[in-house]
């Protein structure tokens, strides 16, 4: 199964199945539509969840706030969420609360690896 939409991607994996945000800035059409696939993959799958935020330049706090719902809620069910290519402040939010034991870490950890400031224009980046 490897489903398309507007914003995001997705794809079944081995025991789960990975959503993809393709979409570099979070807006309302990006909150609908995975609001609407992690509610049909919830309720309609028993497999594990993998999100890969990876394109997405920040978090906002009330996406976090539905990322730790989620988690909270496949956790009762007996599954995981796993985190893949979170920005490093929202890394930062969530251990300072105590949340990243929430979320399942695969061996390369959840947060980017590849950090862009800002406030460099593209040409500044070194390689």
């Amino acid at each position: 199964m490897a489903k398309k939409t507007k914003n995001l991607t997705v794809r079944e994996i081995d025991n789960a199945y990975e959503i993809f945000v393709e979409s570099q800035n979070y807006s309302n059409d990006v909150d609908n539509e995975i609001h609407s696939v992690i509610g049909m993959l919830f309720f309609q799958t028993r497999s594990h969840i993998q999100l890969n935020v990876t394109n997405l330049n920040y978090i906002p706090i009330t996406f976090i706030n539905q990322i730790v719902a989620l988690a909270r809620d496949l956790r009762a069910k007996k599954r995981v969420l796993v985190l893949v290519g979170i920005p490093y402040s929202t890394f930062h939010y969530l251990q300072r609360f105590q949340l990243t034991r929430m979320f399942f870490q695969l061996r390369g950890g959840m947060v980017k690896r590849k950090f862009q400031n800002p406030l460099r224009s593209k040409g500044e980046f070194p390689n």
